[in-house]
């Protein structure tokens, strides 16, 4: 049982919190492309407990800065985007996507004023429907190699959803193999499949996954740490001459992939918003046919 101080050790990261900084030092999903629309480029975003402002500017590329103009602290996500950045609504500093101030048009022409003023600023990296961004110091490292980020966009699929915890409380429920015998059911089995969630075929069998977990609802699990966090092999015995083998794989601190059929599987990351609150992410990433996006959001 950890203590109260342990607890706010690991899951805490507002402020000067050291699991914060550590977070930091990883990419995160912002969020989702398709938020950005053409017609509106900026969005609200909140990460890590800072309220900051994504845009993108008029070459496509993506900014994460402050979302309080340092001038009188107006908010920037109802700034116009032009002129190769965000333009605050109330004096019309305009910013680019590094934070650096380009106009102060009440300023005088000869004033060097704007040159003194950089607001806090984050890369960010678009990939398969998924926005990331990178809140560490120094230089952003590159993203890894994962399925998901190198799988074509066809065969890729990316969601996101609001959760009213706390980012390590969803990763613990994520890993859990043993909870998709309850919660991904329906309140009343309504046909011998029941759900959709894990409709497919368990390995080169005939028995759907869906069967397997509702049949099966006392895993062995076993754990092993390894490179990159660690893995969880859990076994379910189902007659005499088979056994089913899943493997989930937690890639440290927060992405959790999860085998879902014979040729999908589901990357999904814990994004903290605050200390209390988190989003969801998730990558479908199919390795055979592509994706049909429209029975997936449906």
């Amino acid at each position: 049982m950890l203590s109260v101080e342990e607890n706010g050790l690991v899951t805490q990261i507002e402020g000067n919190a050291p699991c914060g900084n550590l977070l930091r030092n990883y990419w995160h999903p912002l969020a989702l492309t398709e938020e950005l629309t053409a017609s509106r480029a900026a969005k609200a975003v909140k990460i890590m407990g800072e309220d900051l402002v994504l845009f993108r500017d008029d070459k496509g590329e993506y900014g994460l800065i402050d979302r309080r103009c340092p001038h009188r602290g107006a908010d920037l996500c109802f700034g116009r985007l032009e002129d190769g950045g965000i333009r605050c609504p109330f004096h019309g500093w305009l910013f680019n996507v590094d934070g650096i101030c380009l106009e102060q048009p009440a300023e005088p022409r000869e004033s060097n004023f704007r040159k003194k003023i950089k607001i806090q600023s984050y890369p960010c990296q678009e990939i398969n429907g998924i926005i990331f961004t990178y809140m560490g110091l120094g230089k952003a490292p590159a993203l890894p190699h994962f399925d998901c980020f190198v799988a074509p966009e066809s065969h890729s699929f990316a969601f996101k959803g609001y959760l009213e915890c706390n980012w390590l409380q969803a990763v613990e429920v994520g890993i859990d193999p043993s909870h998709a015998s309850f919660l991904h059911r329906y309140l009343k089995d309504h046909d011998p499949e029941y759900g959709l969630q894990f409709g497919g075929m368990s390995g080169d069998s005939e028995v759907t996954m869906t069967s397997v977990l509702r049949n099966h609802v006392c895993p062995d699990i076993k754990v092993e740490e390894n490179e990159f966090g660690m893995r969880l092999i859990t076994t379910r015995k189902m007659n005499r001459e088979s056994m089913h083998v899943r493997v989930t794989n937690l890639v440290f601190p927060n992405l959790i992939v999860i085998p879902m059929t014979n040729d999908m599987c589901i990357s999904q990351w814990h994004v903290p918003i605050d200390d209390k609150y988190s989003w969801w992410y998730a990558i479908f990433t199919a390795f055979d046919d592509e994706i049909d996006k429209e029975a997936m959001r449906n």
